[in-house]
């Protein structure tokens, strides 16, 4: 029988486009990074991977509150957030990200949802001084297609292996299997409870300490660059949604954090930076503020930590039960006897003491 070379390759053709339809449709239908619609009923999603969903829960999912941040963030309960506020919120964290990608969530918030009552959100020390359209370019790909409204680059998504095999077809299979349907509960969605807390983990940076380097002041162009950043990326937001109640704070980087900047000769440059755009942000009546660095049961306690900066879920509840209640609370009486109060904190530590101390050395 005689071979028809071009009737073979039509039909490969035809097949490979059939696949890629099936592919596409269903990636479309059951859509689990939200980028079309929100969750469907009787369908059992999973919530794992921050930079691909959080833009489809932020414009598709039903709230009234959110909070955001970098991965300062991914231990908040939005349960136990709920019961303290009475809202009914999304928590969406950026590990890693610059003000400027939390920011921009927030807008696709504010865009599709008209009644947002509070929005908690962190502001990491580590990208305070940093130019306002500054993003992490080191913290993997970047999925424009999900954010934007362009119909042509979702083939990106649409046509997406990974996404087909790592949560598509495990979302059918589950329908398949009778799990009932729902979504991850953003109590645990980028939960990392389980990691470890321990002073062993933070004694290491503590115990290099070699003394406090003379300190450099913030210059021009970083009053310059923290002043942008906020006005840009936090306080124009504010005041351009002004129903909205804003919570802002300052996360409670560990002492030994604050240790390693007193050796390089950032510490007091840090403390202005905070004290600068602390001033700004109290500029909008909708933003209350918190800061938590006088708190040594919180900073001191090394076991409250896995590394410098990441504290455990029992200080993110901590923070929230001190957020509700007023405590460590920012206002425009006292922020500059804040600043000075960490800076004379700050300054004067002992921390090799400290270090000798929990290390167990006499």
């Amino acid at each position: 029988m005689k071979k028809n070379p071009g009737k073979w390759l039509k039909n490969f053709i035809l097949l490979m486009a059939a696949l890629l339809a099936v592919t596409g449709i269903l990636t479309a239908v059951v859509d689990p990074f939200f980028h079309y619609h929100a969750p469907l009923p009787g369908l059992s999603y999973e919530l794992s991977q921050q930079r691909f969903q959080n833009d489809g829960i932020t414009r598709h999912f039903s709230y009234n509150a959110v909070i955001t941040g970098t991965s300062m963030t991914e231990n908040f309960k939005t349960s136990e957030f709920d019961a303290l506020f009475g809202t009914n919120s999304i928590k969406v964290p950026y590990p890693g990200a610059t003000y400027r990608e939390i920011s921009d969530n927030l807008d696709a918030a504010f865009a599709t949802h008209d009644d947002i009552a509070i929005v908690l959100r962190c502001l990491d020390y580590t990208q305070l001084v940093k130019d306002p359209d500054a993003l992490r370019t080191d913290m993997g790909e970047y999925p424009e297609y999900l954010y934007d409204s362009n119909p042509f680059n979702d083939v990106q998504y649409l046509f997406n292996l990974d996404a087909m095999f790592e949560y598509t077809i495990p979302t059918l299979i589950r329908c398949l299997r009778g799990e009932p349907g729902g979504v991850t509960s953003f109590d645990d969605y980028s939960w990392t409870g389980e990691d470890t807390y321990s002073r062993d983990k933070v004694l290491p940076t503590l115990l290099s300490y070699q003394g406090m380097a003379k300190q450099e002041n913030l210059t021009d162009k970083e009053r310059q660059l923290v002043t942008d950043n906020i006005t840009e990326n936090v306080l124009n937001q504010a005041l351009a949604n002004p129903d909205t109640e804003f919570i802002i704070f300052f996360p409670p980087y560990s002492i030994a954090w604050w240790s390693d900047l007193a050796g390089e000769g950032t510490l007091k440059k840090q403390i202005q930076a905070e004290e600068l755009a602390e001033e700004l942000l109290l500029t909008a009546p909708n933003i209350r503020l918190y800061s938590f660095n006088l708190e040594d049961d919180i900073i001191c306690d090394l076991d409250n930590y896995k590394d410098e900066g990441h504290y455990s879920p029992a200080v993110s509840s901590m923070l929230l039960q001190r957020i509700h209640d007023g405590k460590d609370e920012i206002t425009k009486e006292n922020v500059a006897s804040y600043a000075k109060a960490q800076e004379e904190k700050f300054m004067n530590f002992d921390y090799a003491g400290f270090a000798g101390k929990e290390s167990g050395d006499s």
